[in-house]
């Protein structure tokens, strides 16, 4: 199980697929839509601190070697933690000689930490990792920079089950970096399965009261993904949502705590997880299964990495993310993950007990995701729950 407590997830942001298929800080230019805070760097589009040569193979190895002479990125990273943050700095470190220093937490304190590093001129961080909505949320800050066009391995064309700058277009900065589905689960044990809930609606039976978790809305982004999705793909209203809140849920504080939860018969099902957080249950033989419903249950999401700007180690950071997005990088990361990545030449890492059968498959716009980030920003499920 050791493997298991190194796996905490990040809940992520619902990603477009179809638009895919149709997919203690580092430097890079996204001009935030608002003004930034008096504190933040000044608005406006964020410089390099690289200088540009005139060949683009030039430029790039001039950065590798840079970087080296750096030796070092840090990470700011919700789900590389324990063995996962091994494997995946020490492919870095074998492939490029550059130290990675990982840092884990969760997304929305980041965005206040890098806030207070830039305040007192300390920054730390290079890049951070974690729920594309939390990484959005820095950027609406004006804390990143978009590295984007600077990085070989995204000019690579017809690789991409999700094209990285597919959830942030105009500023690409928030890159999505792999795909999560995000679905009901039942503990196999608990649930027969002529009582799997094939609706929502079942959901609100009085059988199942006091028997379902869900990620805690404070604290987990890729919540409002989802209710953003199922509201808008009219499956769910707020009528709906107060009558599941009187359900008598349990709200847990991340993915991990969910599958400890639900994989140890405390609970019957969880309403919403991760498909990334169920691998590290299910390879250890936990009794846990993916589910749909059939108006629609299974909504797809990412998790991102970005440049802060004004990161110490400007170019390692650059090294670092390309290297992320190449098939080696993608490879090591997908292993460690036991997940999905957004390149389609690397495998599908995820066991087969938490992949869902899909019946509509339910996917999230650039617009619906800021919508989410607004809502969660707003701690808008407590307004209509009532709590």
């Amino acid at each position: 199980m050791k493997k298991l407590f190194g796996m905490v997830i990040g809940v992520g942001i619902n990603i477009v697929l179809l638009l895919a298929c149709a997919p203690k800080v580092a430097p890079a230019s996204a001009p935030a839509p608002t003004p930034p805070q008096a504190t933040l760097p000044q608005s406006g589009t964020p410089t390099s601190n690289i200088s540009p040569l005139t060949s683009p193979d030039a430029a790039w190895a001039k950065v590798v070697e840079a970087a080296k002479k750096e030796g070092k990125v840090n990470a700011y990273a919700y789900s590389w933690v324990g063995d996962i943050g091994l494997a995946i700095s020490s492919a870095f470190r074998e492939r490029y000689g550059i130290r990675v220093n990982i840092i884990t937490g969760r997304g929305a304190e980041y965005l206040e930490r890098i806030k207070t590093e830039r305040r007192i001129r300390q920054q730390v961080g290079d890049i951070t990792e974690g729920s594309s909505t939390n990484t959005d949320n820095m950027r609406l800050e004006g804390l990143l920079l978009s590295v984007a066009d600077e990085l070989p391995s995204l000019r690579e064309k017809g690789v991409w089950l999700v094209e990285p700058t597919a959830i942030d277009p105009r500023d690409k900065a928030n890159l999505a970096v792999r795909t999560m589905e995000n679905a009901p689960f039942i503990n196999t044990k608990l649930v027969k399965t002529e009582e799997i809930p094939r609706s929502w609606k079942d959901l609100l039976d009085p059988k199942w009261v006091g028997k379902m978790t869900l990620l805690e809305p404070n604290l987990n982004s890729g919540i409002y993904q989802t209710m953003v999705v199922l509201i808008e793909n009219k499956i769910w209203d707020e009528d709906y949502i107060k009558a599941l809140y009187r359900q008598k849920l349990r709200f847990t504080i991340s993915p991990l705590e969910d599958f400890r939860i639900l994989a140890s018969g405390q609970a019957h099902l969880t309403i919403k997880s991760t498909d990334v957080a169920a691998s590290a249950f299910a390879v250890e033989g936990a009794p846990i299964q993916a589910i749909d419903m059939r108006e629609g249950g299974v909504v797809y999401s990412t998790t991102s990495v970005a440049a802060i700007a004004g990161g110490p180690n400007p170019n390692a950071s650059r090294v670092f993310l390309n290297w992320i997005f190449s098939q080696e990088g993608q490879s090591v990361a997908g292993k460690a993950l036991a997940t999905r990545m957004v390149r389609k030449d690397v495998p599908d890492f995820r066991p087969k007990a938490v992949q869902a059968p899909i019946t509509k498959p339910l996917v999230i716009t650039p617009e619906q995701l800021e919508k989410a980030t607004e809502l969660f920003r707003q701690k808008w499920f407590d307004k209509v729950v009532g709590r």
